[in-house]
Protein backbone atom coordinates (compact mmCIF):
# COMPACT_ATOMS: atom_id res chain seq x y z
CA UNK A 1 0.00 0.00 0.00
CA UNK A 2 1.28 3.45 -0.96
CA UNK A 3 1.06 6.36 1.46
CA UNK A 4 0.00 9.48 -0.46
CA UNK A 5 -0.52 13.03 0.80
CA UNK A 6 -3.44 15.17 -0.31
CA UNK A 7 -3.81 18.83 0.65
CA UNK A 8 -6.03 21.64 -0.49
CA UNK A 9 -4.26 24.60 -2.10
CA UNK A 10 -6.35 27.21 -3.83
CA UNK A 11 -3.81 29.65 -5.27
CA UNK A 12 -0.24 29.99 -6.49
CA UNK A 13 1.29 31.73 -3.50
CA UNK A 14 4.80 30.50 -2.67
CA UNK A 15 4.49 31.15 1.08
CA UNK A 16 1.17 29.28 1.24
CA UNK A 17 2.51 26.41 -0.85
CA UNK A 18 5.66 26.19 1.30
CA UNK A 19 3.49 25.20 4.25
CA UNK A 20 1.71 22.57 2.15
CA UNK A 21 4.95 21.16 0.72
CA UNK A 22 6.37 20.96 4.24
CA UNK A 23 3.37 18.95 5.39
CA UNK A 24 3.96 16.52 2.51
CA UNK A 25 7.62 16.21 3.50
CA UNK A 26 6.68 15.53 7.13
CA UNK A 27 4.11 12.94 6.05
CA UNK A 28 6.90 10.93 4.44
CA UNK A 29 9.57 10.90 7.12
CA UNK A 30 10.60 14.54 7.38
CA UNK A 31 13.69 16.40 6.25
CA UNK A 32 16.24 14.09 7.83
CA UNK A 33 14.76 10.98 6.22
CA UNK A 34 14.30 12.48 2.76
CA UNK A 35 16.90 15.23 2.47
CA UNK A 36 19.88 14.64 4.74
CA UNK A 37 21.73 17.93 5.20
CA UNK A 38 24.01 18.94 2.35
CA UNK A 39 22.77 16.34 -0.13
CA UNK A 40 22.95 17.04 -3.87
CA UNK A 41 19.38 17.77 -5.05
CA UNK A 42 17.95 17.79 -8.58
CA UNK A 43 14.44 19.14 -9.15
CA UNK A 44 12.54 18.18 -12.31
CA UNK A 45 9.46 20.19 -13.26
CA UNK A 46 7.11 19.35 -16.14
CA UNK A 47 8.00 21.79 -18.93
CA UNK A 48 6.60 19.85 -21.86
CA UNK A 49 6.27 22.91 -24.11
CA UNK A 50 7.18 26.59 -24.24
CA UNK A 51 4.07 28.07 -22.60
CA UNK A 52 3.33 30.64 -19.93
CA UNK A 53 2.24 29.35 -16.50
CA UNK A 54 -1.39 30.38 -17.02
CA UNK A 55 -1.58 27.89 -19.90
CA UNK A 56 -1.63 25.15 -17.23
CA UNK A 57 0.52 22.81 -19.33
CA UNK A 58 3.61 23.19 -17.15
CA UNK A 59 4.56 23.08 -13.47
CA UNK A 60 3.83 26.48 -11.98
CA UNK A 61 6.94 28.41 -10.85
CA UNK A 62 5.30 29.16 -7.48
CA UNK A 63 5.45 25.44 -6.64
CA UNK A 64 9.15 25.35 -7.50
CA UNK A 65 9.70 28.40 -5.30
CA UNK A 66 7.84 26.74 -2.42
CA UNK A 67 10.05 23.65 -2.71
CA UNK A 68 13.17 25.84 -2.74
CA UNK A 69 11.99 27.66 0.39
CA UNK A 70 11.72 24.28 2.10
CA UNK A 71 15.07 22.91 0.92
CA UNK A 72 17.47 25.87 0.98
CA UNK A 73 17.88 25.86 4.79
CA UNK A 74 19.10 22.25 4.47
CA UNK A 75 21.25 22.32 1.33
CA UNK A 76 22.59 24.80 -1.19
CA UNK A 77 23.45 22.12 -3.74
CA UNK A 78 20.26 22.32 -5.83
CA UNK A 79 19.91 22.08 -9.62
CA UNK A 80 16.83 22.28 -11.84
CA UNK A 81 16.81 19.99 -14.87
CA UNK A 82 14.29 19.05 -17.56
CA UNK A 83 14.21 17.70 -21.12
CA UNK A 84 11.18 19.27 -22.85
CA UNK A 85 9.77 17.90 -26.08
CA UNK A 86 11.82 18.42 -29.21
CA UNK A 87 15.55 19.04 -29.67
CA UNK A 88 17.07 20.26 -26.41
CA UNK A 89 19.49 22.87 -27.74
CA UNK A 90 20.62 25.49 -25.23
CA UNK A 91 18.81 28.20 -27.18
CA UNK A 92 15.50 26.32 -27.18
CA UNK A 93 15.90 25.29 -23.54
CA UNK A 94 16.54 28.88 -22.54
CA UNK A 95 13.30 29.92 -24.21
CA UNK A 96 11.30 27.22 -22.42
CA UNK A 97 12.69 28.12 -18.99
CA UNK A 98 12.08 31.82 -19.61
CA UNK A 99 8.52 31.47 -20.93
CA UNK A 100 7.38 29.07 -18.20
CA UNK A 101 8.59 31.38 -15.42
CA UNK A 102 11.08 28.83 -14.08
CA UNK A 103 14.13 30.91 -15.07
CA UNK A 104 12.98 33.92 -13.02
CA UNK A 105 12.59 31.82 -9.85
CA UNK A 106 15.93 30.08 -10.35
CA UNK A 107 17.74 33.38 -10.90
CA UNK A 108 16.13 34.95 -7.82
CA UNK A 109 17.39 32.14 -5.58
CA UNK A 110 20.68 31.51 -7.37
CA UNK A 111 19.69 28.02 -8.51
CA UNK A 112 21.57 26.69 -11.57
CA UNK A 113 19.68 25.17 -14.49
CA UNK A 114 21.25 22.13 -16.13
CA UNK A 115 21.62 22.94 -19.83
CA UNK A 116 23.97 20.22 -21.13
CA UNK A 117 22.11 17.27 -22.66
CA UNK A 118 24.60 14.48 -21.96
CA UNK A 119 22.92 11.05 -21.60
CA UNK A 120 23.97 7.99 -19.69
CA UNK A 121 22.73 4.49 -20.55
CA UNK A 122 21.20 2.59 -17.63
CA UNK A 123 20.27 -1.09 -17.47
CA UNK A 124 16.68 -1.87 -16.47
CA UNK A 125 16.45 -4.43 -13.60
CA UNK A 126 13.11 -5.94 -14.69
CA UNK A 127 12.67 -4.92 -18.35
CA UNK A 128 9.10 -4.40 -19.51
CA UNK A 129 9.82 -2.86 -22.91
CA UNK A 130 13.50 -1.85 -22.95
CA UNK A 131 16.58 -3.52 -21.50
CA UNK A 132 18.37 -0.16 -21.39
CA UNK A 133 17.26 3.47 -21.34
CA UNK A 134 19.16 6.69 -22.00
CA UNK A 135 18.75 9.21 -19.17
CA UNK A 136 20.13 12.74 -18.78
CA UNK A 137 23.25 12.24 -16.65
CA UNK A 138 22.30 14.78 -13.97
CA UNK A 139 19.42 12.60 -12.71
CA UNK A 140 21.27 9.39 -11.74
CA UNK A 141 24.02 11.56 -10.22
CA UNK A 142 21.54 13.21 -7.84
CA UNK A 143 21.38 12.13 -4.19
CA UNK A 144 17.90 13.59 -3.87
CA UNK A 145 15.47 13.72 -6.82
CA UNK A 146 12.35 15.90 -6.57
CA UNK A 147 9.72 15.21 -9.23
CA UNK A 148 7.28 18.13 -9.78
CA UNK A 149 4.53 16.88 -12.09
CA UNK A 150 1.28 18.44 -13.36
CA UNK A 151 -2.30 17.19 -13.06
CA UNK A 152 -3.33 16.69 -16.69
CA UNK A 153 -5.05 14.41 -19.13
CA UNK A 154 -2.98 12.92 -21.95
CA UNK A 155 -4.03 11.94 -25.47
CA UNK A 156 -1.86 8.81 -25.50
CA UNK A 157 -1.83 7.64 -21.87
CA UNK A 158 -5.22 9.11 -20.78
CA UNK A 159 -3.64 10.86 -17.79
CA UNK A 160 -0.18 12.18 -17.05
CA UNK A 161 1.35 12.76 -13.67
CA UNK A 162 4.25 11.61 -11.52
CA UNK A 163 5.26 8.41 -13.34
CA UNK A 164 4.87 9.82 -16.86
CA UNK A 165 6.77 13.00 -15.89
CA UNK A 166 9.93 10.89 -15.78
CA UNK A 167 9.76 10.59 -19.58
CA UNK A 168 11.22 14.10 -19.45
CA UNK A 169 14.48 12.68 -18.09
CA UNK A 170 15.21 11.37 -21.59
CA UNK A 171 17.20 14.00 -23.51
CA UNK A 172 16.46 15.50 -26.89
CA UNK A 173 15.03 13.57 -29.78
CA UNK A 174 15.68 10.23 -28.06
CA UNK A 175 12.09 10.54 -26.83
CA UNK A 176 10.93 10.56 -30.45
CA UNK A 177 13.00 7.42 -31.12
CA UNK A 178 11.36 5.65 -28.17
CA UNK A 179 7.89 6.53 -29.46
CA UNK A 180 8.81 4.93 -32.78
CA UNK A 181 10.34 1.87 -31.10
CA UNK A 182 7.30 1.32 -28.85
CA UNK A 183 4.32 2.46 -30.95
CA UNK A 184 1.56 0.64 -29.08
CA UNK A 185 0.33 2.23 -25.87
CA UNK A 186 0.90 -0.92 -23.79
CA UNK A 187 4.55 -1.09 -24.88
CA UNK A 188 4.97 2.61 -24.22
CA UNK A 189 3.47 2.13 -20.75
CA UNK A 190 6.06 -0.59 -20.19
CA UNK A 191 8.78 1.87 -21.17
CA UNK A 192 7.51 4.35 -18.57
CA UNK A 193 7.69 1.56 -15.98
CA UNK A 194 11.27 0.85 -17.11
CA UNK A 195 12.24 4.50 -16.60
CA UNK A 196 10.61 4.47 -13.16
CA UNK A 197 12.85 1.55 -12.24
CA UNK A 198 16.15 3.25 -13.08
CA UNK A 199 15.21 6.75 -11.85
CA UNK A 200 13.30 6.71 -8.56
CA UNK A 201 12.17 10.08 -7.18
CA UNK A 202 12.82 10.82 -3.54
CA UNK A 203 9.53 12.72 -3.54
CA UNK A 204 6.92 13.43 -6.20
CA UNK A 205 4.48 16.33 -5.97
CA UNK A 206 1.69 16.89 -8.49
CA UNK A 207 0.68 20.49 -9.15
CA UNK A 208 -3.09 20.16 -9.13
CA UNK A 209 -4.06 23.71 -8.23
CA UNK A 210 -4.80 24.34 -11.88
CA UNK A 211 -4.66 21.28 -14.12
CA UNK A 212 -5.64 20.49 -17.68
CA UNK A 213 -8.50 18.44 -19.10
CA UNK A 214 -9.47 17.22 -22.55
CA UNK A 215 -6.59 17.15 -25.09
CA UNK A 216 -3.62 17.31 -22.71
CA UNK A 217 -0.78 17.39 -22.03
CA UNK A 218 -0.49 20.74 -23.79
CA UNK A 219 -3.52 21.31 -26.04
CA UNK A 220 -6.27 20.91 -23.47
CA UNK A 221 -8.39 23.23 -21.34
CA UNK A 222 -7.22 24.70 -18.00
CA UNK A 223 -9.22 23.41 -15.04
CA UNK A 224 -9.15 24.49 -11.42
CA UNK A 225 -8.73 21.57 -9.01
CA UNK A 226 -7.24 23.23 -5.92
CA UNK A 227 -4.87 20.60 -4.54
CA UNK A 228 -1.34 19.27 -4.21
CA UNK A 229 -0.79 15.51 -4.21
CA UNK A 230 2.51 14.01 -3.11
CA UNK A 231 4.37 10.90 -2.06
CA UNK A 232 7.41 8.71 -2.54
CA UNK A 233 5.70 6.25 -4.92
CA UNK A 234 4.91 7.67 -8.36
CA UNK A 235 2.24 5.05 -9.01
CA UNK A 236 0.46 5.70 -5.72
CA UNK A 237 0.50 9.43 -6.40
CA UNK A 238 -0.97 8.82 -9.86
CA UNK A 239 -3.63 6.45 -8.52
CA UNK A 240 -4.92 9.12 -6.14
CA UNK A 241 -4.60 11.76 -8.88
CA UNK A 242 -6.82 9.71 -11.19
CA UNK A 243 -9.42 9.20 -8.48
CA UNK A 244 -9.39 12.93 -7.67
CA UNK A 245 -9.82 13.78 -11.36
CA UNK A 246 -12.84 11.49 -11.54
CA UNK A 247 -11.06 9.21 -14.02
CA UNK A 248 -11.04 5.45 -13.51
CA UNK A 249 -7.40 4.45 -12.80
CA UNK A 250 -8.01 1.39 -15.00
CA UNK A 251 -7.98 3.78 -17.97
CA UNK A 252 -4.33 4.58 -17.27
CA UNK A 253 -2.19 2.08 -19.22
CA UNK A 254 0.81 3.04 -17.08
CA UNK A 255 -0.93 2.17 -13.81
CA UNK A 256 -2.36 -1.01 -15.30
CA UNK A 257 1.07 -2.11 -16.53
CA UNK A 258 2.64 -1.31 -13.16
CA UNK A 259 0.02 -3.46 -11.41
CA UNK A 260 0.44 -6.41 -13.77
CA UNK A 261 4.22 -6.23 -13.41
CA UNK A 262 3.97 -6.23 -9.62
CA UNK A 263 5.36 -2.72 -9.17
CA UNK A 264 2.15 -1.41 -7.58
CA UNK A 265 -0.70 -3.12 -5.75
CA UNK A 266 -3.31 -0.45 -6.50
CA UNK A 267 -3.86 0.36 -2.81
CA UNK A 268 -3.44 3.91 -1.49
CA UNK A 269 -3.51 5.27 2.07
CA UNK A 270 -4.45 8.95 1.96
CA UNK A 271 -3.08 11.36 4.57
CA UNK A 272 -3.91 15.04 4.96
CA UNK A 273 -7.20 16.44 3.70
CA UNK A 274 -10.15 14.47 2.37
CA UNK A 275 -10.05 14.40 -1.46
CA UNK A 276 -13.79 13.72 -1.62
CA UNK A 277 -14.58 16.93 0.23
CA UNK A 278 -13.10 19.15 -2.50
CA UNK A 279 -13.19 16.95 -5.58
CA UNK A 280 -13.81 18.91 -8.80
CA UNK A 281 -16.23 17.89 -11.51
CA UNK A 282 -14.70 14.98 -13.47
CA UNK A 283 -11.95 15.98 -15.87
CA UNK A 284 -12.99 15.67 -19.51
CA UNK A 285 -11.15 12.85 -21.26
CA UNK A 286 -9.02 13.52 -24.35
CA UNK A 287 -10.99 13.15 -27.57
CA UNK A 288 -8.52 10.41 -28.55
CA UNK A 289 -9.69 8.29 -25.61
CA UNK A 290 -13.45 8.83 -25.63
CA UNK A 291 -14.19 6.16 -28.19
CA UNK A 292 -10.83 4.44 -28.37
CA UNK A 293 -12.35 1.09 -27.34
CA UNK A 294 -9.98 -0.91 -29.52
CA UNK A 295 -6.65 0.40 -28.22
CA UNK A 296 -6.14 -2.61 -25.94
CA UNK A 297 -6.76 -5.09 -28.77
CA UNK A 298 -3.89 -4.45 -31.18
CA UNK A 299 -3.96 -8.03 -32.49
CA UNK A 300 -7.66 -8.12 -33.31
CA UNK A 301 -7.93 -9.22 -36.97
CA UNK A 302 -4.20 -8.74 -37.30
CA UNK A 303 -4.50 -5.23 -35.91
CA UNK A 304 -6.27 -4.00 -39.04
CA UNK A 305 -9.62 -3.30 -37.39
CA UNK A 306 -8.02 -1.33 -34.55
CA UNK A 307 -5.92 0.63 -37.04
CA UNK A 308 -9.01 1.40 -39.14
CA UNK A 309 -11.34 2.45 -36.32
CA UNK A 310 -9.04 4.03 -33.74
CA UNK A 311 -9.18 7.83 -33.35
CA UNK A 312 -6.57 9.62 -35.44
CA UNK A 313 -4.90 13.04 -35.37
CA UNK A 314 -6.32 15.50 -37.86
CA UNK A 315 -4.97 18.89 -38.93
CA UNK A 316 -7.29 21.86 -38.54
CA UNK A 317 -6.21 23.78 -41.63
CA UNK A 318 -7.51 27.13 -40.48
CA UNK A 319 -5.40 26.99 -37.29
CA UNK A 320 -2.24 25.47 -38.80
CA UNK A 321 0.50 28.03 -39.50
CA UNK A 322 2.86 25.56 -41.21
CA UNK A 323 5.60 25.98 -38.58
CA UNK A 324 6.73 22.38 -39.09
CA UNK A 325 7.00 21.41 -35.41
CA UNK A 326 4.75 18.39 -35.91
CA UNK A 327 6.70 17.20 -38.97
CA UNK A 328 10.03 17.67 -37.22
CA UNK A 329 8.99 15.71 -34.12
CA UNK A 330 6.90 12.96 -35.72
CA UNK A 331 8.53 9.62 -34.78
CA UNK A 332 7.43 8.01 -38.04
CA UNK A 333 8.20 11.04 -40.24
CA UNK A 334 4.71 10.73 -41.66
CA UNK A 335 3.89 14.46 -41.61
CA UNK A 336 4.89 16.86 -44.35
CA UNK A 337 4.34 20.59 -44.89
CA UNK A 338 2.53 21.25 -48.16
CA UNK A 339 1.40 24.70 -49.23
CA UNK A 340 2.26 26.03 -45.77
CA UNK A 341 0.01 23.50 -44.04
CA UNK A 342 0.75 20.23 -42.24
CA UNK A 343 -0.42 17.02 -43.92
CA UNK A 344 -0.60 13.69 -42.05
CA UNK A 345 0.00 10.64 -44.24
CA UNK A 346 -1.98 8.11 -42.24
CA UNK A 347 -0.43 4.87 -43.50
CA UNK A 348 2.52 5.17 -41.11
CA UNK A 349 0.81 7.08 -38.27
CA UNK A 350 1.23 5.27 -34.93
CA UNK A 351 -1.15 7.59 -33.02
CA UNK A 352 1.44 8.68 -30.48
CA UNK A 353 -0.15 12.17 -30.50
CA UNK A 354 3.25 13.89 -30.40
CA UNK A 355 1.97 16.22 -33.11
CA UNK A 356 -0.94 17.32 -30.93
CA UNK A 357 1.29 17.59 -27.87
CA UNK A 358 3.85 19.87 -29.51
CA UNK A 359 1.63 22.01 -31.75
CA UNK A 360 1.88 25.64 -30.57
CA UNK A 361 -1.49 26.57 -32.12
CA UNK A 362 -3.66 23.60 -31.04
CA UNK A 363 -4.14 22.84 -34.72
CA UNK A 364 -4.10 19.04 -34.30
CA UNK A 365 -7.58 17.74 -33.58
CA UNK A 366 -8.96 14.23 -33.09
CA UNK A 367 -10.86 12.43 -35.82
CA UNK A 368 -13.09 9.52 -34.73
CA UNK A 369 -14.59 7.08 -37.19
CA UNK A 370 -18.33 7.61 -37.61
CA UNK A 371 -19.01 3.99 -36.65
CA UNK A 372 -17.66 4.56 -33.12
CA UNK A 373 -20.18 7.34 -32.48
CA UNK A 374 -22.84 4.67 -32.15
CA UNK A 375 -20.89 2.63 -29.59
Amino acid sequence: MSRVSFYRADRYDAALLKDVVERIILDHGGYEALFAKGKRVVIKPNLVVKKKPDGCATTHPALLEAVLLCLLPHTKDITVAECPGGPNTELLLAGVYRETGIREVCDRYGIPIHMKMEPVTLSVPKPQSAKEVDILNVFPEAEVFINLAKLKTHSLTTVTGAAKNLYGTIPGLKKVEYHAAFPHVSDFAGLICDINQVIVPTLSIVDGIWGMEKDGPSGGIPKFAGALIGGTDTYGVDQLSCEFMGIDPALSPILEHAKKAGFFDGEVQVVGDDPQACRPTPFLLPDSQKRNILRDFPDLFGGRLAAFLSPKPKIHKESCIGCGECARLCPQKTITIEKHKAVIHRNNCIRCWCCQEMCPKKAVLTHSHWFLKFM
